[in-house]
């Protein structure tokens, strides 16, 4: 499946995460080696599974534990804003 064939979700993870990462980098460092690797990794397991569910026959149980992380990266971020 080329990069365009994939599923918009799929593509808007990968952008999220071009622009993310570098930002992650300017955490203060008591705060990227904790909040930040936590969103970083929990956005790299929320684009495995979306990748995983473009492939797969039964979506539905790979979507909720995409949407299951997904609501955790926003707590997560929402508690990086306010520290």
């Amino acid at each position: 499946m080329a990069r365009s064939a994939l599923p918009k979700a799929v593509q808007d993870c990968h952008n999220l995460l071009v622009w993310l990462i570098p930002l992650l980098d300017s955490f203060p460092r008591n705060r990227r080696f904790t909040l930040g690797e936590r969103i970083e990794s929990g956005l790299l397991e929320i684009l495995e599974l979306l990748v995983e569910a473009a492939y797969a026959r039964n979506k539905r149980d790979t979507l909720k534990r995409a949407n299951l992380r997904i609501a955790v990266v926003r707590h997560l971020w929402r508690l990086a804003e306010e520290c």
